[in-house]
């Protein structure tokens, strides 16, 4: 029997998240979230969470729920729990780790900071081997990129099977400091996934315009490509939508998918995952049902210099003249529309068949529905399919 992967999960805590995280995952205020997040973790209120949670299916309170739990083997349990009595009891799954550290100003970066996440994290692969394949994340930011020393020691060792990108926590792909990540991950065939949607976590300090030069550096500077991406930046300094001088916004210029093509020209074999497809609000584009996504949608493509959405990008410049590359269908799974259109396009071959990724974005996409509803919504769109994205297809971008 084939192997079955997750290959999209997260099982970090609270405490792995910066002390202002909340005014991301729940739109609150700055100063609110601090407190709420304090509140949150005090032991009397995550007990309550938890047992409401046990209880009553609100969306929210199921997500606060797995964010209040004690530690990231309690979260892990869970997940692993939640598809014990399904038919896909057996399946493996991909912990993403992130570094959280640099996300936010240093005086409120996270209770756990991403060694202690990482030390936690090779104890759960201890406990559970067969089950759990973990990816290490990687922020240039931290002064450990340089010598990645601790990242070639946790891949080295077998402990773990990948690395982990998150641009709009506040850095591009392209960075100088990672140049030497991508050349140990093609000289030794080591995934990468990186996080690709507009929205999602984002850098959450002050003010993000200090991490982004008009001109930003780029280990591959003389890409056509970059005169782009600085008039991209030009464009959102300028943008007569404040909206996009605002953080959450502002940090799609990190997400934007053609930042991965100087990366890919200098790293052609380069085994990468632009997960999430560019997410629904780029999958579904000006057609989005919700109005107000779709008119984002259009406003920031034109804003970019761009007469595609995201996915259309991913699957004409980069899936399409990069062999090593992939995307996965996590968080997009729990919108039907977005499934209806992916087995279109794979009916039609216009995005290739094996290089699309089974994950669901656990526990993220809690926010939506519970995990295996999301699953099922995406058995019924890609039925023929679902079976080639969860086995051969995530085994092959993981140890091929």
């Amino acid at each position: 029997m084939e192997n079955r992967y997750n290959i999209h999960t997260h099982i970090f805590t609270g405490n792995c998240a910066p002390k202002d995280f909340l005014q991301v995952g729940l739109k609150l205020g700055d100063g609110f979230s601090s407190f709420l997040k304090w509140l949150f973790l005090t032991k009397p209120v995550s007990w309550l969470i938890e047992k409401l949670g046990s209880v009553l299916p609100n969306k929210t309170l199921q997500f606060l729920k797995i964010g209040v739990m004690g530690s990231q083997t309690e979260v892990f349990g869970y997940l692993r729990n939640a598809y014990s009595q399904s038919a896909y009891s057996d399946i493996k799954f991909i912990a993403l780790t992130i570094d959280m550290d640099y996300m936010t100003e240093p005086k409120r970066r996270p209770n756990t900071d991403f060694n202690a996440q990482i030390q936690e994290v090779l104890k759960i692969k201890k406990t559970w081997p067969n089950d759990v394949f973990p990816f290490y994340g990687i922020d240039p930011r931290n002064p450990d990129t340089l010598s990645l020393s601790r990242m070639k020691t946790a891949l080295e060792s077998g402990a773990f099977a990948g690395i982990k990108l998150y641009p709009p926590n506040g850095f591009f792909p392209f960075d100088p400091r990672l140049e030497a990540v991508y050349q140990y991950a093609q000289t030794h065939k080591i995934p990468i996934m990186t996080h690709c949607t507009r929205g999602g976590s984002y850098y959450i300090g002050k003010d993000v315009w200090p991490l982004i030069p008009s001109n930003p550096q780029s280990f591959n500077p003389n890409h056509p490509i970059m005169t782009k991406i600085n008039a991209r930046i030009a464009a959102y300094k300028k943008a007569s939508n404040k909206d996009y001088q605002k953080n959450e916004r502002a940090c799609n210029l990190f997400t934007h998918p053609e930042n991965y093509l100087p990366v890919l020209d200098k790293f052609p074999n380069l085994k990468l995952c632009i997960a999430h497809m560019g997410g629904d609000i780029e999958i579904l584009g000006p057609q989005n049902r919700n109005r107000k996504h779709a008119q984002w949608s259009n406003e920031a493509m034109i804003l970019e210099g761009n007469s595609r959405t995201w996915y259309e990008i991913i699957k004409q410049d980069i899936l399409a003249n990069y062999t090593q590359t992939y995307t996965d269908i996590s968080y997009s799974l729990c919108d039907a529309d977005c499934m209806k259109i992916l087995a279109q396009d794979l009916q039609n071959q216009t995005i290739d068949p094996n290089r699309v990724l089974f994950g669901t974005d656990y526990f993220m996409v809690t926010k939506e529905d519970a995990e295996l509803k999301v699953t099922e919504t995406a058995h019924k769109a890609l039925s023929n399919h679902l079976s080639n994205l969860m086995s051969q297809n995530n085994e092959r971008y993981l140890f091929g």
